[in-house]
């Protein structure tokens, strides 16, 4: 979908900061982390379900949040979403925090020595992200361009690249679809890294005319540069 979570190419916002710590600046970030990383191994939500979490965020409200405040946000709609519990429940026990005498005394000290086990072990197994699927369409040095697509639901096809030729630079085989994991259908899709010269990316203004923009992107994002895009290229 499109959204101000879809920054690329955006004007007014100023050079992207980039902090070298990377690191946990508050207690609270810990615990959001956490929890994310125990709910989802449990088949509640995944990550392409968190992401487009993020992406329904009131603009303003995106804007303003830090980035484990987002994750947070999310947390709470995919949990409302999932029926494990209910808007009423999670601001029921905001209002228990905001007045406690002390915090720590309304914190569930509740262990589950089985799930604890499930989640480490998938933190330890391999990472395995390629699935079965048809073979490529396109192959290295492949002239193609990206289809001006604008779903309603998650993408991961970001707008600054839309109608957009580029050069298949690397064929990565079939990986999970997140347009379709998003929403709950498990779809796999051949995966390329696309480079685009710069200028067609940013045009003239661009810092530095030499350069390459890699974006990794599906196959259905794409068509070959050749063929007449008819609607998708309005």
């Amino acid at each position: 979908m499109n959204g101000i979570h879809d920054m690329g190419g955006m004007h007014g916002f100023g050079p992207v900061p980039v902090a070298d710590d990377a690191q946990f600046h508050a207690d609270w970030e810990r615990l959001v982390f956490a929890m994310v990383k125990g709910v989802r191994p449990q088949g509640v939500y995944n990550i392409d379900r968190s992401r487009y979490g993020i992406e329904r965020m009131d603009p303003a409200a995106y804007l303003s949040a830090s980035y484990f405040e987002r994750w947070l946000a999310s947390l709470e709609r995919n949990l409302i979403e999932a029926d494990v519990v209910s808007a009423e429940e999670i601001e029921a026990a905001h209002e228990r925090a905001l007045t406690a005498d002390d915090p720590a005394d309304i914190v569930c000290d509740r262990r589950d020595p089985d799930l604890a086990a499930g989640v480490r072990a998938v933190f330890e197994a391999d990472a395995d992200f390629e699935r079965e699927g048809d073979d490529p369409a396109f192959a290295v040095g492949d002239s193609v361009r990206v289809r001006n697509m604008h779903p309603e639901g998650h993408t991961r096809c970001p707008r600054y690249v839309r109608r957009t030729s580029g050069e298949v630079v690397e064929v990565h085989g079939n990986h999970v679809l997140p347009d379709a994991s998003a929403h709950g259908e498990e779809r796999a899709a051949p995966l390329y890294t696309v480079g685009f010269d710069v200028q067609d990316v940013w045009g003239s203004d661009a810092e530095n005319r030499e350069d390459t923009v890699h974006v990794d992107l599906w196959e259905p994002y794409l068509r070959a540069d050749e063929e007449s895009g008819g609607d998708d290229d309005g």
